[in-house]
């Protein structure tokens, strides 16, 4: 019964909705590789981060997918890239670029080995309490807690370790498109605006100088973000900026602030299909970030103010924050 009902929920959404969606994955095998393109396959299109701008504008009766990835695994040119070259399915990987020029692990994958060692975590490492930290404190604080427990952690597995620059490049050239996504995978609002602005706009510059070619979009870590941050990415080159809002794409959706759905590997079929119906119900999915009620009402605030001045803002276009302030705060 609910293997029907989600079927049939997703059908009466594809039937009404116009636009697409954009998938956020991580670490996938390629057994779950192939499920997910099965399943996607079947209500959606695939198209290229290039196709996006035409699909939106001129919609079409089925909808599109866009598959993006983050944080530049090895295990994305292992195991995704392989499964979705052999279907010709394009997608995005999006880079945290010290990683790949270092070798080394992206921290919540030290601090998931260490709590696996352990058994526990360790008072003050709960990852909610990590993430509302600076990344100089976040890195201290999980730099003496290794040393504390004697732990090293490893980047040996695919699913931890980072690809390499010249494995980046070799995706590019098979056709997919490489983004940036941070210098230190860096929860950006929790940054000064001077460190928050050095993450994009280093992390993008190093992608083009890596390729040889300018590297047009950004996600977000964490799916965090501001106004000015999003602002500041454009101005560093990016034309489009990916969130972590958990919704379709449609017409009205900004550039600055796309929206994508997490799919993960252990996501059944059922699973799969329910979770892209809810999304198109905005509201119903809560935001990964925690932030999405936020974001939601600085819309309803910007919609209320285009009316009393009689405007016709499209929400492609991007809001300034006031100086100094900005009217959200991530939770």
């Amino acid at each position: 019964m609910f293997q029907i009902a989600a079927a049939w929920l997703l059908a009466c959404v594809q039937q009404a909705k116009r636009g697409g969606v954009i998938i956020n994955g991580h670490t996938l095998t390629r057994s779950q590789t192939r499920l997910h393109l099965e399943v996607l396959g079947q209500w959606f299109d695939f198209i290229r981060l290039e196709e996006l701008p035409r699909r939106l504008t001129y919609p079409t009766k089925r909808p599109f997918c866009l598959l993006t990835f983050d944080d530049g695994k090895r295990n994305h040119f292992t195991e995704i890239a392989p499964e979705l070259e052999q279907r010709r399915v394009p997608a995005v990987f999006y880079v945290t670029t010290e990683p790949l020029s270092t070798g080394s692990c992206l921290w919540f994958d030290r601090h998931n080995q260490l709590v696996r060692m352990l058994g526990q975590c360790p008072a003050g490492l709960e990852l909610d309490t990590l993430k509302n930290l600076p990344f100089r404190l976040l890195t201290e604080r999980l730099d003496r807690a290794c040393a504390h427990y004697g732990f090293t952690p490893t980047s040996e597995p695919d699913e931890l370790r980072p690809m390499s620059w010249e494995e980046a490049r070799i995706l590019a050239r098979r056709g997919f498109t490489i983004g940036a996504h941070g210098v230190t995978h860096a929860i950006l609002t929790r940054e000064t605006k001077e460190r928050a602005f050095a993450e994009i706009e280093e992390s993008l510059a190093k992608v083009c100088s890596e390729l040889g070619t300018p590297c047009k979009t950004f996600a977000f870590p964490n799916g965090n973000y501001r106004p000015e941050l999003a602002q500041h990415a454009l101005r560093s080159g990016a034309t489009s900026a990916m969130t972590t809002e958990p919704m379709w794409v449609e017409h009205r959706s900004s550039f600055w602030r796309l929206p994508r759905i997490q799919l993960f590997g252990e996501f059944t079929r059922n699973r799969i299909e329910l979770k892209i119906a809810l999304a198109a119900l905005r509201g119903v999915l809560a935001n990964p970030d925690g932030s999405g009620r936020k974001y939601r009402r600085l819309d309803k605030q910007r919609r209320r103010l285009a009316k009393a001045h009689k405007l016709s803002e499209p929400l492609s276009c991007l809001p300034v924050a006031p100086a100094g302030k900005s009217n959200i705060r991530n939770s």
